[in-house]
């Protein structure tokens, strides 16, 4: 008994080592390929990189858990030891890439991987590089780590990542900080988009082409989020707490600046990139002179400065009463409209349908029922639409 006991304990041990075998054989198998389709999306062809590539990286992680820590270590390392620009910019791509076309799964563990330091975007070997190439490698970088903090959503928006806690208690408190937090993210991500755009936009190589398409729909979809969070702070500035309103009016000041900027930043890439499916929003620009009005409902102490718009009487004569009553009349928030479309195309391999873009106006406190787009969720309606509402009683 004790020598057939030994010999199917052998036996069990020798079936458990194969089986140990088989496993690692296979994991190194998994790896190899990951690795494979890296080498080949990031060769140093000026060539952009072909989507099945990519598919083939998102089929063999979302069949093998724990592998995505292997492919954002492999990456980091790619872009630290590369020293050929179009290998960097091709990592990078690729990384933009599996951000658009992984599921909610693998954005969770890639950001994972980022907040773990096995995912690093280092580009040190590019400062003080004076060529566009370098220039370029590293402010996509920065725009790709603001990236990291958006999701798809389910109606297939870019949307701010949510914070674990919030510090508000009440529905308005805490509505109001989530819309208002995205328009803040907002405005950060347009300005990453912005920084991104080449000097002569109409030299640049195929691959930087590629990765400015890329970026360009992206904010395309973020522009019609931030309109849409700006429609809804209009419609409810006058239920808002005294702080929130406060805070409004500074990212609506920003706002100033910045939408004429991006009027300008798509009007360039518009004559320099042709033949590409871009469908460009309408910028709306909202002037000083629109601040000003809604600031004359705040507090003395909060209004400290003088608008743009007053400033801008001094010079035609009229004084600051006169300027007040022209302010009253109640123009709508986003009086200068640049007529283009809304994009059609979230990701390059992908086909989804258009959305029409959010009206806007400028009401005041005698009337409060102003109305933001027929498409905005009732009351209580998951936020997964991709469009939070602000409702007060």
């Amino acid at each position: 008994m004790k020598v057939k006991d030994k010999l199917w304990a052998v036996l069990g041990s020798l079936r458990d080592h194969c089986t140990s075998n088989r496993a690692v054989i296979s994991n190194q198998k998994i790896l190899s390929d990951i690795e494979a389709a890296i080498v080949r999306c990031t060769d140093h062809h000026d060539v952009p990189i072909d989507e099945k590539y990519v598919h083939e990286i998102l089929f063999i992680v979302s069949n093998a858990p724990g592998s995505i820590t292997f492919l954002a270590r492999r990456m980091s390392m790619k872009l630290e030891t590369a020293r050929d620009p179009v290998e960097a910019l091709k990592t990078l791509v690729l990384l933009h890439r599996l951000l658009r076309g992984g599921d909610r799964y693998f954005e969770q563990d890639l950001r994972s991987s980022w907040s773990s330091r096995d995912l690093r975007l280092d580009l040190s070997w590019c400062a003080g590089a004076p060529d566009f190439s370098h220039t370029f490698l590293l402010n996509y970088s920065l725009f790709l780590e603001e990236r990291l903090g958006w999701i798809i959503n389910q109606a297939g928006m870019l949307e701010p990542v949510r914070p674990s806690r919030s510090s508000f208690q009440s529905y308005e408190e805490e509505a109001a900080e989530s819309v208002l937090r995205r328009l803040m993210k907002c405005q950060v991500f347009l300005d990453r988009v912005m920084a991104c755009l080449p000097v002569d936009i109409s030299c640049i190589s195929r691959v930087t082409q590629s990765a400015v398409c890329i970026i360009l729909r992206e904010s395309f979809r973020v522009y019609d989020s931030f309109c849409e969070g700006v429609q809804i702070v209009v419609s409810s500035f006058f239920d808002l707490e005294e702080s929130v309103r406060v805070l409004a009016l500074d990212i609506l000041k920003k706002a100033c600046s910045q939408t004429p900027q991006l009027h300008e930043f798509y009007d360039n890439c518009k004559r320099a990139i042709v033949g590409k499916n871009l469908d460009y929003p309408s910028v709306r620009i909202i002037t000083a002179a629109q601040i000003s009005s809604m600031e004359e409902f705040l507090p003395a102490k909060h209004n400290k400065t003088v608008s743009v718009a007053f400033e801008d009487a001094k010079l035609t004569g009229r004084s600051r009463e006169e300027e007040c009553a022209v302010q009253e009349t109640k123009l709508p928030l986003f009086s200068q409209k640049l007529e283009t479309k809304i994009s059609t195309v979230w990701v390059e391999f992908d086909e989804e349908d258009s959305q029409a873009s959010s009206t806007f106006s400028f009401v005041g406190p005698d009337n409060r029922s102003a109305t933001v787009a027929d498409d905005l969720p009732t009351e209580g309606e998951s936020s997964t639409t991709g469009k939070p509402c602000i409702y007060y009683n």
